[in-house]
């Protein structure tokens, strides 16, 4: 049997990189998919493996905390591994290690497998109770339980954007790293010099597909701390917490 954690190496190329030279959260995060991708298709329950039982996985929440953002030119190295697997969730955690092989910081996920036809969460011990095989219960992941996020209040939205072809994935809705892309986008470019995200939250409500005309709205609960809420219509389709630090 495969080791129940494994390694990832990324390269931060200029392209991923932002004005100061260092790699986004998107890219962080989308560095995050790939190598759970690769880590569950090793093991004989990615994409590619469950497509026949008409099941797929779908990320429900996620928070990531950093104190330092890879460089352009670095290498990050990103381990995972399976925390626990419920009855219709995983957790799957994630640590971050920079060129020097230094930490600078962690991740939790919170996975759901989903009927593709119904879209509904199918029991997963019943579905495939080979995953218990695979939950490390060694390592430990500092990044603690997501809290509520709550909803914003009546606010004029801070951004609008209807979702297109370059937004939605081959599960045929909004790719979960387009959601922070256009989260990020609420704020402006003065903060970022400034400061830098240390700790992101998301959770994903609903679906987001093509053509939805879709509205952020945002609150601020203190200097670093902010609220997002991205809505359809009045329905939110996910809820984000960010806090900045200098």
């Amino acid at each position: 049997m495969l080791p129940k954690t494994s390694s990832f190496k990324f390269h931060i190329e200029s392209y991923v990189c932002d004005f100061k030279g260092k790699a986004t959260l998107p890219v962080i995060s989308n560095f995050i998919l790939q190598a759970a991708t690769i880590h569950a298709h090793e093991r004989g329950f990615g994409y590619s493996n469950i497509l026949k039982d008409n099941v797929a996985w779908v990320l429900s929440r996620l928070s990531v905390e950093l104190s330092d953002y890879p460089e352009h030119d670095e290498d990050l190295t990103v381990e995972t591994w399976v925390e626990d697997v419920a009855r219709f969730f995983t957790q799957r955690c994630f640590r971050f290690l920079n060129r020097e092989d230094r930490v600078i910081g962690y991740a939790r996920t919170i996975w759901a497998a989903i009927d593709i036809e119904t879209r509904r969460p199918i029991d997963i011990p019943s579905w495939r109770p080979d995953l218990q095989d695979y939950i490390e219960a060694e390592k430990d992941c500092p990044v603690g339980k997501m809290a509520k996020i709550p909803p914003i209040g009546n606010t004029e939205p801070c951004m609008g954007y209807s979702v297109r072809y370059s937004d939605i994935d081959i599960n045929k809705h909004m790719n979960s790293v387009k959601y922070i892309e256009h989260i990020v986008n609420t704020f402006d470019l003065d903060l970022f010099k400034e400061k830098f995200i240390r700790k992101f939250e998301i959770v994903y409500l609903l679906e987001g597909s093509f053509g939805d005309k879709l509205k952020l709205y945002k609150q601020a609960v203190s200097e670093n701390e902010y609220l997002i809420d991205t809505k359809k219509g009045e329905d939110s389709i996910c809820r984000s917490r960010i806090c900045w630090t200098e």
